[in-house]
C-alpha cells in the first residue's frame, strides 16, 4: 500500500503546492498521477504558476506540461513521495488550509483578446513567461519554456516572435554590454511608432554601421509581426488618436501591418538629418520590409501577399529618394552616399537604365524624362513633412522622379568637381522654382569656384562642356544652340547659351587661357559674335582694373588688365573701346609714380580714376601733395591728354550749355585738360614761390599766336572758349612774394615788376568777357605805381653815381676845372639825361607814341571788350594776324566813311566804346598818351 494512499484531497492539495515550492516536479508528477481527480487542469497550472520557483529550469517541468497537452499519454506513478509536509495535518486543519489558498490566475491582467480565448496551457507559458521576467529577468528560460509548445499554437508563435524575440535579441544577442533591459512588460506596452523609436534609436558605443540593418531586419521585423494582435491594435489606436497628423497631406494610415512600416520610413528620414551614414548603410545593406529575421520560426515571405509586398517596397524606396532630398549636408562623402542610395533605389525596383549617375565626367548623359508632374510639385514637397506623401511626384518612385534625381545628383556632382558645393534640396529648388536672376547668381558662384582651381587647357575645354550640360542636361550641344529649351530640364535651364557662354568666357580670361579664348570664340562658327567676344573682354578688363590696388601696370590686377589689352588689342586693331582703355592703363601708371591719397586719407586705388566724375582733379591733388611736381609738366599733361582719350568726363558742364553743346570733341577736350593742368602748374609754381617756371609756363604756352614766332598749342583754337589761361596768367601777374629777398637788386625788383605787368597785360588779351577788366587794370595800375617808384628810385641812384663821377676834386692828383666850366658842364649833363629818359619812355619805332605799356593795356583792353561785347566782330578780329593790324583794322572800323554807305546803331555804339576806351584809358590809367 502507497504512502498517499490515505491521503485526503485536502491532504493532495497541500502536498502538491509543497512539491512545487520545493522543485520536485518529479514527485508532482507521480502525485498528480494517483490523484487525477483531485488536479483538474486549470488546477493544476495554477498550482505550478503559483508555487514553483521561476528560477526552475523548464526542463523540469517541460514533461508535465506535455503530459497535459496530450491527455492520452502514460502515466507513470512514484511510489515513494515524501508525504511528511502533511501527514501529521487533521483533516480539518488541511481543509482550512486549502480554502486560505491564493492561487495566481491563467490570465494576466488586462491581457489581450486572443490570450484570453487560447487554450489554457497557451495562457500558462506566456503568464509564466511574464513572471520568469519579472523576478529573474532569466529571459533565455522563457524561450526554452515556448519552444516545445509554439508549432500547434499559432498565438504562442505570434507571441514568441513579436514579444519574445526582439526582447531576447536586444539583451542577450544584439547589446549585451548594455545595463539596463527591456522587459517584456515594457515592451509590450509599446505602441509600434513608440517601439520602432526606441528599437532603431538603440545602438552599440562603437557606432558599428550595422547596428541600424541588424535591428531593423532582427528587431522591427519581429516586432511588426505581431502588428495584426488586439492588444497592439489598441495601443496603436490609441496613440494614433492622441497624435496630431501622420504626414503631412495625407490621412492616418490603416491599423495593419503596412503602418508600423510606415513609422520605420519616416524614422529613417528623420535619422538621417543628423546620421546619414548608418541611414545610407542601412539602404544600401537591407532590402526592406520582406527582408526580416524571423529566428526560423516562421516564413516572412509566407506572411504577406504580393500587392502587400509591392506597396511596402514602394514606400520604401520612396523614403530612400526622401532621405537624399532631406539631407542638407553638401560634403563630397555625402553626395558619394546619396548617390548609393538611388542606385539601390532602383536596382531594388528594377529601374536601373533611367539612372544616369554612371556616367562619366567626359562623356556627359542626355536626360530624358517627363517632367509635367514634377514641375507641378511646389516649394512645400520639399519640405520634410511633404517628402512622404504618396502624391510627392518628386520622391514617388517611378522612371520619371528617379531620372530627375539622377541628374540632380550628377549636377551636384559636376558642381563639386568644380569646388561649389550644394545640397540636393537647395539644387531642386534651383531647378523648380528658382528665378532666373537665382540661377545666374548661382552658375557664377559655380563659375567663381572653377577660376580658383589650377587647371590646364584640356581641363579647361571640359569645365566648358559641363557648364553647357548644367543648362539643359543634353550630351551633344551644336553652336548655335539658342532654340527653346525643355522647363526643368537642366539645373539652369532659364539661362539663354549666349549668357553662359559669355560667362564661360569670362572665366577663360579670369583662368588666363587666351589662346583658348581665341580657338573657341575668335574662329569661324562661333558661339559668340566679334562684338559680343570685344565687349566681354572690355569688361574683363575693367573688372581687373577696378580690383587692382597699385596703378602700376607691371603689378596685380594692372598686370592683368595690360595683358588682357595686349592680348586681344591686335584681333580688335580697330576697337574704340581698346584704345581708351590702353591710354587710361597708360595714365594709371604714370599716376603710380606719385604719392596720391584722397579724402579721409584713403590710398589712391585705380578705381578711383573710374569712377571719379572729374579725374583731372586728381592732377590737382598730385600738384598738392608732391613737392616740386610742377617741374614735371610734359609728364602731367601726357596724363591729362591720356585721361582725355580715355573718354572719361573732363569736368561738368557750364549751367548756361544745353547737354548737346556740351558734347565737344576730343580735340578740343585736349586743348581744355591741356589748359587746366598748364594752370594748376603755374598755380603750384607760385604757391612754392617759384615765379620762374610760372612765368617760362606762361610765356611758351599760354601766349596768343599773333605774339608768338610759332602758333602756341594751347591757344591754336580761337573759337574755343577760354575761361581758364586768363586766370593763371592773371594770378601770375598779381603774384608778390610771401618773403621777399631783402639783398634783391633795384634792377630785380623792376624786371620782376616788369614781368608782372607783361602778364597783366597778356591777362587783357586773353580774358573772354569785360567783367574782370577793371580788376586787371587795377592791379596793372599799381604795378605801373610801384614801376614809377622804383625808376624814381633808380634815376635818383644813377644821378648820385653820376655826380660822384663827375666830381673832379676825387681823382688824385687831378686839377678841378674852374667854377664857370663846372656850371656849364651840370648844365649840359642835366639836359642829356632828360633827353636820354624821354628816349626810354618812347618805343624806338616812334618817337612820338605814348609808352608801350600802357597803351599795351589800352589795346588788350579795348580788344577784350569789343571780343565779348560783339562776338560776330570779334571772331573776324580774332582771324587777323598780327595785333597791329588788329589795331588799324578797328580804327578803319570806327571810320564812319568804310562800308556800305551807313552805319548800324550796334556798330556805332562799338566803336564809341572802343575809340573811347583806346583814347582815354590813358587818362584813367593816370597818363595822358601823346596826340598825333
Amino acid at each position: 500500500m502507497s504512502p498517499v494512499d490515505g491521503l485526503s484531497d485536502a491532504h493532495v492539495i497541500l502536498l502538491a503546492t509543497h512539491l512545487c515550492a520545493t522543485g520536485d516536479t518529479a514527485a508532482l508528477s507521480a502525485l498528480k498521477a494517483s490523484f487525477p481527480h483531485c488536479f483538474p487542469l486549470e488546477r493544476f497550472l495554477r498550482i505550478i504558476l503559483t508555487y514553483l520557483p521561476e528560477s526552475t529550469e523548464p526542463g523540469a517541468y517541460i514533461p508535465l506540461l506535455q503530459q497535459l497537452a496530450e491527455p492520452n499519454a502514460a502515466e507513470t506513478g512514484l511510489f515513494d513521495i515524501d508525504i511528511s509536509a502533511v501527514k501529521n495535518l487533521s483533516e480539518k486543519t488541511a481543509r482550512k488550509r486549502v480554502q486560505k489558498l491564493r492561487l495566481a490566475p491563467l490570465l494576466r491582467d488586462d491581457e489581450e483578446q486572443e490570450i484570453q480565448s487560447a487554450d489554457q496551457l497557451t495562457q500558462f507559458i506566456i503568464h509564466r513567461a511574464h513572471l520568469i521576467d519579472t523576478e529573474t529577468a532569466l529571459q533565455s528560460l522563457i524561450l526554452s519554456l515556448a519552444l516545445p509548445f509554439y508549432e500547434s499554437r499559432p498565438i504562442l508563435r505570434t507571441w514568441l516572435i513579436s514579444s519574445l524575440l526582439p526582447a531576447l535579441r536586444l539583451n542577450y544577442e544584439f547589446y549585451p554590454d548594455r545595463d539596463e533591459t527591456i522587459s517584456l512588460a515594457v515592451l509590450e506596452s509599446m505602441d509600434d511608432q513608440t517601439a520602432v523609436n526606441v528599437l532603431l534609436s538603440i545602438t552599440s558605443s562603437k557606432g558599428n554601421e550595422m547596428d541600424l540593418v541588424n535591428n531593423l531586419r532582427g528587431l522591427i521585423g519581429p516586432w511588426l509581426y505581431g502588428s495584426s494582435r488586439a492588444k497592439r491594435r489598441r495601443l496603436n489606436e490609441s496613440a494614433s488618436q492622441n497624435s496630431v497628423s501622420f504626414i503631412q497631406g495625407t490621412s492616418k494610415p490603416a491599423l495593419d501591418h503596412l503602418a508600423g512600416w510606415e513609422y520605420v520610413n519616416e524614422w529613417l528620414v528623420s535619422r538621417s538629418l543628423t546620421d546619414y551614414g548608418s541611414v545610407v548603410g542601412a539602404f544600401t545593406r537591407w532590402r526592406g520590409p520582406t527582408d526580416v529575421d524571423l529566428g526560423g520560426y516562421d516564413d516572412p515571405e509566407a506572411q504577406m501577399s504580393l500587392e502587400k509586398k509591392t506597396e511596402l517596397l514602394n514606400r520604401y524606396a520612396q523614403a530612400g529618394l526622401s532621405v537624399v532630398y532631406a539631407h542638407a549636408d553638401s560634403s563630397q562623402l555625402a553626395l558619394d552616399r546619396s548617390t548609393q542610395v538611388v542606385d539601390r533605389v532602383a536596382s531594388l525596383l528594377e529601374l536601373e537604365q533611367f539612372s544616369y549617375l554612371n556616367a562619366s565626367d567626359t562623356s556627359l548623359p542626355s536626360i530624358h524624362f517627363d517632367a509635367d508632374h514634377i514641375a507641378s510639385t511646389s516649394r512645400a514637397s520639399l519640405f520634410q513633412n511633404a517628402l512622404l506623401t504618396r502624391t510627392n511626384f518628386l520622391t514617388q518612385p517611378s522612371k520619371h522622379s528617379i531620372a530627375f534625381l539622377s541628374a540632380l545628383l550628377l549636377s551636384l556632382r559636376i558642381m563639386t568637381q568644380l569646388g561649389h558645393l550644394v545640397p540636393c534640396r537647395t539644387a531642386a529648388t534651383m531647378c523648380l522654382h528658382g528665378s532666373e536672376e537665382a540661377q545666374m547668381a548661382e552658375i557664377r558662384s559655380v563659375i567663381s569656384s572653377a577660376v580658383k582651381q589650377p587647371r590646364n587647357r584640356e581641363s579647361w575645354q571640359i569645365v566648358r562642356q559641363q557648364l553647357l550640360w548644367l543648362r539643359n542636361w543634353q550630351g551633344h550641344h551644336s553652336e548655335s544652340d539658342e532654340k527653346p529649351y525643355n522647363p526643368h530640364h537642366g539645373l539652369f535651364w532659364k539661362i539663354s547659351r549666349y549668357t553662359i557662354e559669355v560667362e564661360v568666357l569670362k572665366a577663360l580670361l579670369e583662368a588666363k587661357e587666351y589662346q583658348l579664348v581665341m580657338d573657341i570664340y575668335l574662329r569661324q562658327g562661333s558661339p559668340l559674335s566679334a562684338e559680343q567676344v570685344e565687349a566681354t573682354v572690355v569688361q574683363s578688363i575693367f573688372t581687373a582694373y577696378d580690383n587692382a590696388s597699385n596703378g602700376n601696370r607691371n603689378r596685380g590686377g594692372m598686370r592683368k588688365a595690360n595683358d588682357l589689352l595686349h592680348a586681344f588689342e591686335p584681333h580688335f586693331a580697330a576697337s574704340t573701346h581698346l584704345k581708351q582703355i590702353k591710354a587710361l592703363i597708360a595714365a594709371t601708371h604714370a599716376l603710380s609714380y606719385y604719392s596720391l591719397t584722397l579724402q579721409h586719407g584713403v590710398p589712391f586705388e585705380p578705381v578711383s580714376i573710374r569712377v571719379h566724375p572729374d579725374p583731372l582733379c586728381l592732377i590737382e591733388k598730385v600738384l598738392e601733395q608732391n613737392k616740386n611736381s610742377y617741374t614735371k609738366l610734359d609728364d602731367l599733361l601726357s596724363i591729362g591728354r591720356n585721361l582725355v582719350k580715355a573718354g572719361l568726363p573732363t569736368g561738368t558742364p557750364s549751367s548756361d550749355q544745353d547737354s548737346e553743346q556740351a558734347q565737344v570733341s576730343e580735340e578740343d577736350a585736349l586743348v581744355t585738360a591741356e589748359r587746366r593742368i598748364t594752370s594748376l602748374a603755374i598755380s603750384s609754381a607760385l604757391a612754392s614761390s617759384d615765379f620762374g617756371t610760372a612765368y617760362s609756363y606762361i610765356l611758351t604756352r599760354l601766349t596768343p599766336p599773333s605774339m608768338l614766332p610759332t602758333s602756341s598749342p594751347l591757344l591754336s583754337s580761337p573759337a574755343l572758349p577760354d575761361d581758364i589761361s586768363w586766370r593763371a596768367v592773371y594770378n601770375a601777374g598779381r603774384f608778390r612774394s610771401a618773403s621777399p629777398t631783402p639783398s634783391a637788386s633795384l634792377q630785380s625788383q623792376i624786371t620782376h615788376l616788369s614781368q608782372r605787368m607783361e602778364l597783366l597785360s597778356l591777362a587783357l588779351i586773353l580774358v573772354p568777357s569785360p567783367d574782370p577788366l577793371p580788376e586787371i587794370l587795377g592791379a596793372w595800375r599799381r604795378c605801373d605805381e610801384e614801376m614809377t617808384s622804383l625808376r624814381a628810385q633808380e634815376q635818383q641812384e644813377e644821378d648820385v653815381w653820376d655826380a660822384k663821377g663827375d666830381n673832379l676834386s676825387t681823382v688824385p692828383g687831378g686839377f678841378g676845372p674852374s667854377d664857370s666850366e663846372r656850371d656849364a658842364f651840370d648844365t649840359a649833363q642835366q639836359r642829356a639825361a632828360r633827353r636820354a629818359r624821354a628816349r626810354s619812355a618812347l618805343p624806338r619805332s616812334h618817337p612820338h607814341e605814348a609808352p608801350m605799356g600802357l597803351f599795351e593795356v589800352a589795346r588788350g583792353a579795348a580788344m577784350a571788350l569789343h571780343k565779348n561785347a560783339f562776338p560776330l566782330r570779334g571772331n573776324a578780329d580774332a582771324s587777323r594776324p598780327s595785333a597791329s593790324a588788329r589795331s588799324d583794322d578797328a580804327d578803319r572800323s570806327m571810320s564812319p566813311d568804310q562800308g556800305e554807305g551807313r552805319v548800324r546803331k550796334r556798330d556805332m555804339v562799338s566803336n564809341m566804346v572802343t575809340g573811347g576806351l583806346a583814347s582815354g584809358i590813358g587818362w584813367v590809367l593816370g597818363a595822358d598818351p601823346v596826340k598825333r
